[in-house]
C-alpha cells in the first residue's frame, strides 16, 4: 500500500504515520520558502527564553480582559463583554483557518504558503472582524468613540495575535518578546492618560487598547506584503481549514451562541456575572495561547501518556482550590472595589471548579485539533454543540444565574471528558496500524518523508 493511501485512511491528509512525527517542541524541516528557523535544543537557556516569552504573551493578551472585570461597573462589563464575543470570534476563525492549518500541515512537512500568504488570509479575517465590531458596539455602547476604539483594538489584536503565532514558531521566542512588552507598557500609559484626561472608564479602557494594539502589531509588518488573500488560502489549503473551521464554528455556536441566547433570559447585570464567571479562564487561556505553536507539534503518544494527563489534572486542582481561595477570602478582604468580582464572589465553588475544567478543556482541544481525525473532531464537537446551548439555558430558566452557572460547569466537565476520550481512541487507531508495520514499509515511508539518505 502506497504512503499517501494509509495517510487518507488515517483521515488526516498530510499527516505523516506516527513514528514519523518528532516528540520535539518544534517541528522538522520547514516548508520551502520560509525563513529557516534554527533547532533548539532543550537547554536551560532556551526553556528560560521560552518561559519569558510565554509571560510577556499572556500579559500582553490578558491584560485587557483582566482589567475589564476588575475596574468596570457590572453593567458596563456586561457590554464590553457582549461586543468582546466579537474578537472571541473572530480569534476562533483566525485560529481555525490560518494559524492552527499553518502549523498542522508544517508538522506534517507540508508549505501551507509563505509569511507574505499567511499574513494576507490574516489581514482579511481581521478586517471583517473590525467592520462587525464596529457595528456591534455602536449598537451596545450607544456612542461613536468606544464604538470606533473597539473595532481599531478587534483588528489590530486579531493580527498581531495571529502573526505572534507565526513568528513564535518560525523565528523563535526572542522574535516575539519585544511587541508583547510594548503592548504592555503602552496600555498601561494609555490608559493612565486617558483617564486623566477625564474620559470615562469604559472608554479610556478601549482607546487604551486599541494604541496598545495597533503600536504592537507594527513589529508584523515586515515582509506581509504580496501574498493572497483569503480567498487563495483557503483554496490552497482547503481539507484542513474546512475541518478545523467547521469545529470551530460548531464551538462557536456554543461559546458565543449560549452567551446571545441567555442574555434576554438572565438580564444585563445577571449576564454580566454569567460572563464574567467565564472571563476567569480568559488569562489562562491566554497564557497558554503563547506556547500553542509548540503545543501543537507534540507527537500523540507523548500528550495522551499517564505522566502528562496526570500533570495536567494536577494542574487543573490547583486552579481550582486558588481561584476557590481568592475568591472566598481575598476579593472580601483586597478587591472589594471591583463590582464584578464581589458579585462573583458568592458563586466560589462553581468559579473554581469551572476554571480548572475549563484549562483542562482548552488543552485538550489544542491537541485534538492536530491529532484527531476530521470525522472524530466534527463528530465530537456536533455532540459538544448540543449540551453546551441546552445545559446553561435550561440551568437559566430553572435556577436563573445560579443555575446557568452550575450547568455551564456540567457541559464543562462532559467535555473534557469528551476530548480526552478522543484522543485516547485516536492514540489507539495510531499503535494499531504501526505494530503491523515491517521495517521494510517504515523504510519506504521515511525516505519518502526524506528522513533516510540513499
Amino acid at each position: 500500500m502506497s504512503l499517501p493511501a494509509a495517510r487518507a485512511k488515517d483521515g488526516r491528509p498530510g499527516m505523516p504515520p506516527p513514528d514519523a512525527r518528532p516528540d520535539v517542541d518544534l517541528p522538522g524541516p520547514l516548508p520551502a520558502g520560509e525563513a529557516p528557523s534554527q533547532r533548539r535544543g532543550t537547554t536551560l537557556a532556551t526553556r528560560v527564553l521560552l518561559a519569558v516569552s510565554s509571560v510577556t504573551g499572556g500579559l500582553s493578551a490578558a491584560l485587557v480582559p483582566f482589567i475589564a472585570v476588575l475596574l468596570l461597573p457590572v453593567s458596563d462589563y456586561g457590554a464590553f463583554s457582549l461586543v468582546y464575543l466579537v474578537y472571541a470570534e473572530g480569534w476562533s476563525v483566525v485560529l481555525s483557518a490560518v494559524c492552527d492549518t499553518w502549523a498542522r500541515l508544517r508538522g506534517a512537512g507540508s508549505s501551507a504558503g509563505r509569511w507574505a500568504d499567511y499574513a494576507g488570509a490574516l489581514s482579511t479575517v481581521c478586517a471583517v472582524s473590525a467592520l462587525v465590531t464596529l457595528a456591534a458596539g455602536w449598537a451596545t455602547f450607544g456612542a461613536p468613540l468606544p464604538a470606533v476604539a473597539m473595532a481599531v483594538a478587534t483588528g489590530a489584536t486579531l493580527y498581531r495575535q495571529g502573526a505572534r503565532y507565526h513568528h513564535a514558531v518560525a523565528r523563535g521566542p526572542r522574535a516575539v518578546v519585544p511587541s508583547d512588552a510594548v503592548s504592555v507598557l503602552t496600555f498601561a500609559g494609555s490608559l493612565l492618560g486617558f483617564r486623566m484626561a477625564g474620559e470615562p472608564l469604559l472608554t479610556a479602557v478601549l482607546c487604551a487598547w486599541a494604541a496598545s494594539a495597533i503600536a504592537s502589531a507594527a513589529f508584523y509588518l515586515g515582509g506581509s506584503l504580496g501574498g493572497g488573500g483569503t480567498a487563495s488560502w483557503c483554496r490552497r489549503n482547503a481539507p484542513t481549514v474546512r475541518a478545523l473551521l467547521s469545529e470551530s464554528l460548531l464551538m462557536d455556536a456554543g461559546a458565543a451562541g449560549t452567551p446571545l441566547l441567555l442574555a434576554p433570559i438572565l438580564g444585563l447585570h445577571n449576564f454580566g456575572i454569567y460572563r464574567s464567571m467565564s472571563s476567569l479562564s480568559v488569562p489562562v487561556q491566554l497564557l497558554i495561547d503563547p506556547v500553542r505553536p509548540n503545543l501543537s507539534q507534540i507527537r500523540l503518544r507523548r500528550v495522551t501518556g499517564v505522566p502528562v494527563v496526570a500533570a495536567l489534572f494536577a494542574v487543573a486542582a490547583l486552579f481550582c482550590g486558588a481561584v476557590y481561595a481568592a475568591l472566598t477570602f481575598v476579593v472580601p478582604l483586597a478587591l472589594s472595589f471591583s463590582p464584578v468580582l464581589v458579585a462573583l464572589s458568592r458563586f466560589a465553588l462553581p468559579c473554581g471548579l469551572f476554571l480548572g475544567l475549563q484549562f483542562l478543556t482548552y488543552v485538550f482541544n489544542i491537541f485534538a485539533r492536530m491529532h484527531v481525525s476530521h470525522r472524530r473532531l466534527i463528530l465530537g464537537r456536533v455532540s459538544h454543540t448540543v449540551f453546551a446551548i441546552s445545559v446553561p439555558i435550561t440551568g437559566a430558566v430553572l435556577g436563573s444565574v445560579a443555575g446557568a452557572l452550575w450547568c455551564y460547569v456540567f457541559t464543562t466537565a462532559l467535555t473534557v471528558l469528551l476530548w480526552l476520550g478522543l484522543l485516547l481512541l485516536g492514540r489507539r487507531g495510531q499503535e494499531e496500524p504501526a505494530a503491523a508495520r515491517t521495517p521494510g514499509d517504515r523504510l519506504v515511508e521515511e525516505s519518502a518523508a526524506g528522513r533516510v539518505q540513499p
